[in-house]
């Protein structure tokens, strides 16, 4: 991959494939929605390599979608892949089973909201996390995804 600047005014232009994962940011949409995005591989779910975000204190999560684009190898009982509060993915947050996580393919997962995630205002600024979930989990160096949130910003 290769970049130019230009030196009018500094804007960069970025040629080649950017691959997926590791990524995570929030893009603001119109009026009080936002969106988390969260970009994952199977080497950042292992290294917990994600950039410290932060949703807002009053922010309502209200969907959930995620999208594989290289299908994970998972191993162990229940084997799921968690994004919600860090340190408390497995009670708030949204649920990638393994079914998901092993198909190429997109899907809501809304249903999967849990804890102060189910549409429920978040009392504190909530750091966000992505974890694997069951028990034993393992996941090989193949996988692919994305995970969206979209929230509500209804406090200041």
């Amino acid at each position: 991959m290769s970049t130019e600047v230009t030196t009018i005014r500094g804007v960069r232009q970025t040629y080649g494939t950017r691959e997926p994962g590791g990524a995570i940011g929030v893009v603001k949409t119109e009026g009080i929605s936002n969106e988390l995005t969260v970009d994952f591989d199977s080497v950042s779910l292992s290294d917990d390599a994600f950039a410290t975000v932060v949703i807002p204190a009053g922010s309502i999560p209200v969907a959930a979608y995620v999208e594989i684009t290289e299908a994970f190898v998972m191993g162990g009982t229940s084997p799921t892949i968690l994004v919600g509060t860090s340190g408390s993915e497995a009670t708030n947050g949204c649920v990638i089973s393994e079914a998901l996580g092993e198909a190429i393919g997109a899907a809501d997962i809304t249903a999967t909201l849990a804890g102060t995630w189910d549409n429920a205002g978040l009392a504190a600024a909530t750091t966000v996390g992505v974890a694997l979930g069951g028990t034993s989990p393992t996941i090989t160096s193949v996988g692919k995804g994305r995970v969206t949130v979209v929230y509500k910003k209804v406090a200041a």
